[in-house]
């Protein structure tokens, strides 16, 4: 075997599990907005495509969630939990077409009643990262989880993690209170590990990809080099694939095709520069991969709803 293909057979074993267990383990919040509301038909309230994430329970009630660039709503029913990961815009509302509102404005203290029978109560959270802490796996996770209810009853440390933060967020005293800020990391890495529980073998996810050491190399070649010219046969090639096998290997476990997610990844990492840094656009550009700014902004346009600039702006208000 030539030089290359040993080191190359060696970095095929690069990016397992134990990667993703020390991401999650050390997965911490810098900063939550946590409430709860009790609102009657018709109500709706969104969270804007920027840097946070949200965790919202149905205490009681149900109500539809939209993600921007899906058609479809989603229902969520009582006892259901949800984590829309950073950068996904969203809205939760009953009926699915009501106006939305943000979601501060609608979040407070614990209801002063009981619900109304029409009513749908919630608990929401919404946080950033600790940026110093090293949490890479959130950037590949799914832009949704969803557990219903009988999943998170049958899970007891998650189901006590969220009662304490029900709790905790009925009663705080201070948004910024550390409790809760302690309360949430641990409900977040609970509710993602009885998410991986509950995925059957094989499925699209992304913490089965990691276990393939192959796509696991794949995908830690796009993270780590994404201004290069990826194409499906090239990423084989890394990973000692035949380009067949690794395209279909790479969209079973991901749950979309390698350019896709490519591309997906592209703009994750734009955005982020855009709100984070002071860099040009034609500089984010050709750091993900464009040759040229107007090549990026269309791209960028596309999946964000509105251009590199408008987005900047906008994560800075």
């Amino acid at each position: 075997m030539s030089d290359r293909l040993k080191q190359q057979a060696s970095e095929r074993g690069s990016g397992s599990m134990d990667a993703g267990w020390d991401v999650l383990t050390s997965y911490r919040t810098s900063s939550a907005f946590l409430g709860t509301a009790m609102l009657s038909r018709p109500w709706g309230i969104g969270v804007d495509p920027q840097r946070n994430s949200a965790l919202h329970v149905i205490l009681a009630g149900s109500c539809w969630l939209r993600l921007a660039g899906r058609d479809d709503p989603i229902c969520l029913s009582s006892g259901d939990a949800v984590l829309v990961t950073s950068g996904i815009g969203h809205a939760l509302s009953d009926p699915p077409d009501a106006a939305i509102i943000p979601i501060r404005n609608a979040l407070a203290g614990a209801p002063s009643r009981e619900p109304a029978p029409d009513a749908t109560t919630l608990l929401c959270a919404k946080y950033q990262l600790d940026e110093a802490a090293p949490h890479r796996m959130m950037s590949v996770m799914p832009p949704l989880i969803h557990l219903t209810a009988q999943q998170v009853e049958g899970n007891e440390p998650l189901r006590l993690a969220l009662q304490l933060l029900r709790v905790e967020a009925q009663g705080r005293r201070n948004e910024a209170d550390v409790i809760a800020s302690r309360l949430l990391d641990s409900a977040l890495v609970l509710l993602l590990r009885a998410w991986m529980d509950v995925q059957p073998a094989g499925s699209g996810n992304w913490f089965g990809a990691l276990s393939d050491p192959a796509i696991a190399r794949a995908l830690r070649l796009i993270h780590e080099q994404p201004q290069d010219a990826w194409t499906v046969a090239a990423l084989a090639d890394r990973v000692l694939l035949s380009r067949a096998t690794f395209a279909r290997r790479f969209t079973r476990l991901v749950g979309e095709p390698p350019l896709a997610y490519v591309a997906r990844w592209r703009m994750n990492l734009a955005a982020k520069a855009l709100r984070e840094t002071g860099r040009s656009i034609d500089e984010i550009a050709r750091a993900v991969g464009y040759e040229s700014g107007p090549a990026f902004s269309k791209a960028f346009s596309r999946v964000y709803g509105r251009s590199p600039g408008r987005y900047r702006s906008g994560s800075a208000s």
